[in-house]
Formats: C-alpha cells, structure tokens, sequence
C-alpha cells in the first residue's frame, strides 16, 4: 500500500518520455533518485501463480470425492438382512454402476454393461420394529402389572414400529356375575349373585347331604318313586341318602300261597302244604315235570280229616280238566305255551328253547345318576335262568353289566364324568390347541402304548370336538428313502396338523411301528419348528438351515409348520426318553429354543422324560411342568388328564393350585398324582 504513492510521485516528476520497460526501470529510477527525496524503498516479491487443477479429474471409485462428482455412478441401495424375531435389520449400500465412460449403465436393458461394484456396503442394523406391511395382523397381549395387579397389555406394529398400549388391569363395563370386577369398582359382583353367593338360580336341593338350596336346611322334603320287581312305592331322603322305599322286595319263596319272589309263581319248587281252603283250587305254574308252557298245582289233602295237605307237582291243564284238551289224548307234562319267555331256565314258550333271545338293560351304578351326563345303562343276557354279562375280554360274568357306564372323576373333557349334572365343574372349556412332539424310536414303544391305551381311554367321553384340537409330530421316522430328496432315511414327520380329535387319534394309531435302527431324536428341532409361525422371537435363519446328514422331514424344512388357530391357547407335550437332540444346521442352542417357546403367546409346554434335567427349562420357562415317563397306562391316563384339568382352570385358579408345589421337576407317578380337585378346590 506504500508503493503506490511512491510510483504516482515518480511519475509526476520524471521527464522521461520512454517507459518500456516500465519494471526495471522503475526499480533503477529508485536507485538513482534515492539519495535526493526521502522515500522509504519497497522491494517487490517475485509472485508466481499456479495453474487451475480440477477435483474431480482421474479419480477412482475407491475416492472420497468419487459420488460427489459423479452422483449418477453412485447407486445407493438398502438390503435386507434374515428376520431376528419381529425386528427388521437391513444393510445400506452404494454401488458403482459406471463404465469407465463414467456413464450410467443399466444392466436390465444392456447385458453388456459391467457388473456393478459395491464401493461401501454397512453391517446389518436396526430398520424397523416389526414388518411395516402386516398393521393390522400384527397384534399381540401380553400379560404385566401395576403395583401388584396383573393386567394386559397390547402391543400393535404400526408402519414397522411396535407401539406399547398401557397396561390395562380392567376394562369397565356393566357388572355382570361371573366373579371379576366388571365396572372397576373394587367391588365383585355386587348386588348379583343368589343366596348361595353363586351366579344364577338357586340350584334345587338334591339328595347329597349339602344344603344346595343355601336355605339352612338340608336334603328337606325330598321325596321319589322307586321300583322293585314286584311294584312301585316311594322313598324319602335322609342325609345324603334315599331310604324307606315302599314297594314290595322280593324274598325267597315260602309255603304261603303267595309269589313271594315276584317271578308270576306261587310255592314254586316248594313241597309245601297247603291252607284246607285252597283244596282243589287250581293254582298256575310253571315248573317240572312240566317240560313247557303253563300248567296248574291244586291243594290236596293226604288225610281223610285232611288235617294234612299238600301241593301236587304241576301237570298241564287237561290233566286236571280232561274236556280242555283238543285231542283224546292228553300230554299232562306239555303245558300251555305262554309268552314272554322268562329268565328262568324253562321253556314258557314251548318252542323247545329255554331263556332264547333274552337281554335287558342293567346299571350298577348309584340310581340318581342313571342317563345323567355320560353315565348310561349296560345289557345283560340270560342263560339256565341267570343274567350275564360279557367282560372285555371276552368271558361271560353272572352279574356283569356290558357296556354300562357309570360315574368317574370329573376331567376337562367337555362331558359330565361323575353324573352330576354339572359339566367340567362348572368351568367353560377354553379353546386349546394340544401338539404332541412323539420320540418314535423302538426304546418308546412301552411308553407310546401306555398313552395310546389313555387317549382311547379319554375318547369314550371326550365331547369338546369345538374346543380342544390336536396336531402329532413323530421323528425318528424310518421313511422309505424315495421320500426325500437327500435320500435321508430317517425323517421328522408331521403326521397331523392341528385337526379335531377322532382324525387326531386315527393318524395316532396309524403312524406304523416302531423301529430299534433310528438313533437321531430331532426333537429339540421339532419345538422350535412347531412355533416358528406364531413366536415373537425366532432367533434363528431357517432360509440358510439345513438338516444334518441322513436327516430329513416332512413336510420339508421350508415348509414345516403349524397351522395355530389365533383365538386359542396352546399346549405342546413332549413325549422322549432321551435328552434333547438337535440335527438342524447350524446346530440349535438351548436359549434359541426357550426364546422362541417363551414368546409364543398363551403356551405351555409339558415334557415326559427319563431325563429331567435336560428337559426341565423347556417345560419350567412356558409354565408347564415335568412328568415321569411311564409304561403303566394308568399313571400315564392321570398324567394327562392332569394337563387338561389346567386346561379348565383360569390364570388364578392355576397359581392358587400350585403355589406351594416345588418349581420345575413335578413326579405325577406313584408317589403323587397333581389332579385339581374343583369340589373342595385344592390340588392332590
């Protein structure tokens, strides 16, 4: 800035005309003039300035300022990664796809372009909660609690984020008897149940000692018809039981003139004497000598003063009355033929056939319970005058009654067990899916008989075809090789989906013998698969699994699901005798599976085992419990419908059942059977 005075001063006083060069003579003129002005001398820098480099020219797609200068070579695209549960994951990537024109090149229309390349590609990372495409399908419960009371909470995926409702401990509505706090008021039930602080009418009182009708008396002016097979009469109830019944019992046969067996026969069998009345009265009977039909005894005396008497054997009636007789002869051993034929080892019909064709009804159960919920009459047939009944194996029992069915205990079936006109205790079935998961090698064959004889067993009752439905996964399953595709030989076979119990119990009893040559029990494999379409946490990638070697399925892999319905609970019992086993590729960890299993709503999961600890979280994290694995069909009947009595109990009821009982490994054998007894509503 001080130059620029200096030089305007030079050229304002120098009389030089020539100023070519300007540059050097200036800095000589400076020189000179130096010693005659006082001027302070500025030397100029020599300044050199550099040529214009462009950013963007030769550079690679490896550069930092690669995209930015060639925006249209840069695609950027988002991968997505395998589903971890209900989370999405994707991977953000940027493609190269420019030749070396650096001009856009679209493989979809010219094959001949190069392949893109990624030039910067993410590690897999949180996109979205939940698949953003399923809003309304996507809706889930599950149970929490607020300062010690336990509510529902829901959870609703909305444009791939997971919303969290509140936790609702109860929904006000109008107050309705059905023991919960309708209106949310504190209050149960109130001003709703009947004198017996129950819901609905009172019940009437029956004959059960209990004061059924809450009026502070029991069994009070109860009174019935009864029968015997001689009359009818009534009976009065007196402390749970019926008493005092009117009609005439039979007795034994006496010399009384009287039928006092109650058989249409007076004295007979009997050598009896005889009231002097009676002589020559003609009495009927049907006895020998007589060989068929009705004849007739009289009185006779065998004194002359006929102070002793006695009965004739019975002859037929032209014996007697020789113009009854339609021939000239008279057959006195061939009687009248009379009908119905009777149990009495005697041909009344005179057809040469004694007690043919007879049967009637029999029950040997209480009376009061005869065509009350399950319970029905049997049948019995006569043979030499005595009624049998036929056993299930075959043999003919005096006194047996075939095919009765009488009061049992109460289970969770749909049906009236014990007859006493109140069905499942009273409790409404909730909808259930059951799955069994069978280990089907040879060693199972004693233990998957026991539960087949206590499935036929509960199917004589089971009424709850709308509530309860079944599925069945077998595996080891020797297969015909052909089968599968790997040619494994040994397979994990959905045998049934979830169906109604009588197909559930035909693919159970047609799944094929047993074999002692499988050794792989995939049925850790199995659990996980069985929830795989309804569990909020799958941590698992079945698109990149495979079976380990000689191991298959059917349905395949990629298909191996179960068809749940959405509006039930879920059960799944596991039936093994040994520990759990995985063969899927990449092998199966523990935590994958209880995950899974514990994320699947409304599940438990039940495990018959010789190996309790292996089993014990699957069963204890689900709550479910452990069972013995036994070969003894009875123990395997109680042990079942132990689960289905849980099956009818509510939430409550359930922790209330078990809250004293041990945590995980539950022995319901010979030393304890956990049945829910909902009469005086405790757990033995």
């Amino acid at each position: 800035m001080r130059l620029l005075p200096v030089l305007l001063f030079l050229f304002a006083c120098s009389d030089q005309a020539d100023t070519s060069d300007f540059y050097s003579d200036v800095s000589v003129s400076l020189a000179q003039d130096a010693s005659a002005l006082d001027v302070q001398v500025i030397e100029i820098p020599d300044i050199t300035v550099d040529i214009y480099v462009n950013p963007c020219d030769n550079l690679s797609n490896t550069d930092d300022l690669y995209c930015d200068c060639n925006p249209t070579c840069c695609q950027r695209q988002t991968w997505y990664c395998p589903p971890t549960g209900t989370e999405i994951q994707a991977k953000y990537a940027i493609l190269d796809i420019c030749g070396e024109d650096l001009l856009p090149c679209d493989r979809n229309r010219d094959p001949n372009c190069p392949p893109a390349e990624i030039i910067e590609e993410t590690s897999c990372q949180h996109a979205f909660d939940c698949p953003p495409g399923i809003n309304e399908d996507f809706t889930m419960y599950y149970d929490c609690e607020i300062e010690g009371v336990s509510g529902r909470q829901e959870v609703r995926c909305d444009k791939g984020r997971l919303y969290y409702d509140e936790c609702v401990t109860c929904l006000e509505e109008e107050e309705v008897c059905d023991f919960q706090d309708n209106d949310c008021d504190g209050i149960i039930d109130e001003n709703q149940r009947n004198a017996c602080d129950t819901c609905g009418t009172v019940p009437e009182d029956i004959c059960d000692g209990l004061d059924n009708d809450c009026d502070g008396t029991s069994d009070e002016q109860l009174v019935r018809e009864c029968d015997t097979i001689c009359n009818t009469g009534l009976e009065i109830c007196s402390q749970g039981n019926w008493i005092g019944c009117t009609a005439q019992r039979p007795v034994d046969e006496q010399c009384d003139g009287e039928d006092n067996d109650c058989d249409n026969l007076v004295d007979e069998g009997l050598n009896c004497q005889c009231p002097p009345e009676m002589v020559g009265a003609l009495v009927p009977c049907m006895e020998a000598p007589l060989f068929c039909g009705m004849g007739f005894k009289t009185c006779e005396c065998l004194t002359e003063e006929c102070e002793v008497t006695q009965m004739t054997e019975c002859f037929a009636a032209c014996h007697w009355i020789p113009e009854l007789s339609s021939t000239d002869q008279c057959d006195p051993l061939a009687g009248l033929a009379v009908e119905p034929e009777l149990c009495n080892n005697f041909d009344e019909d005179c057809d040469l056939l004694i007690d043919e064709s007879l049967s009637r009804q029999c029950y040997t159960g209480p009376e009061d319970t005869l065509n009350v919920g399950i319970c029905a009459p049997g049948t019995q047939i006569c043979n030499t005058g005595q009624w049998y009944g036929r056993r299930t194996g075959g043999n003919y029992t005096v006194g047996f009654c075939t095919d009765e069915v009488v009061p049992t205990e109460e289970i969770c079936d749909g049906a009236d067990n014990d007859c006493d006109g109140i069905v499942d205790y009273g409790e409404e079935i909730p909808e259930t899916d059951i799955l069994f998961i069978v280990d089907w090698s040879g060693s199972m064959e004693n233990y998957i008989n026991a539960v087949r004889m206590a499935m036929n067993r509960f199917a004589q009752s089971f009424e709850a075809e709308e509530k309860l439905k079944w599925g069945l996964i077998v595996g080891p399953k020797i297969v015909d090789p052909r089968t599968f595709i790997n040619g494994s030989i040994e397979g994990l076979v959905l045998e049934t989906d979830i169906t109604d119990f009588n197909s559930f119990l035909t693919a159970f009893s047609n799944v094929g013998a047993f074999d002692n040559q499988t050794g792989q029990e995939p049925l850790k494999d199995a659990l996980l698969l069985s929830v795989r379409s309804i569990s909020g946490n799958i941590n698992y990638d079945f698109n990149t699994a495979t079976w380990a070697n000689r191991i298959d399925s059917i349905p395949p892999l990629e298909d191996f699901k179960i068809t749940w319905r959405s509006n039930a609970d879920r059960v799944i019992v596991v039936f093994t005798d040994e520990y759990d086993q995985t063969y899927l590729v990449p092998r199966l960890r523990d935590d994958v599976v209880i995950d899974a299993l514990v994320a699947t709503p409304n599940l438990k999961t039940y495990i018959f085992a010789d190996s309790t600890s292996a089993w014990q979280n699957y069963a204890q994290e689900t709550g479910g419990r452990m069972f013995d694995l036994s070969s003894n069909q009875q123990q395997m009947y109680d042990d079942l419908m132990s689960i289905l009595d849980e099956i009818c109990l509510s939430s409550s009821q359930q922790q209330e059942a078990f809250r004293n009982l041990p945590s995980g490994f539950f022995p319901a054998s010979t030393l304890w059977y956990p049945r829910y007894n909902y009469k005086i509503g405790i757990c033995y």
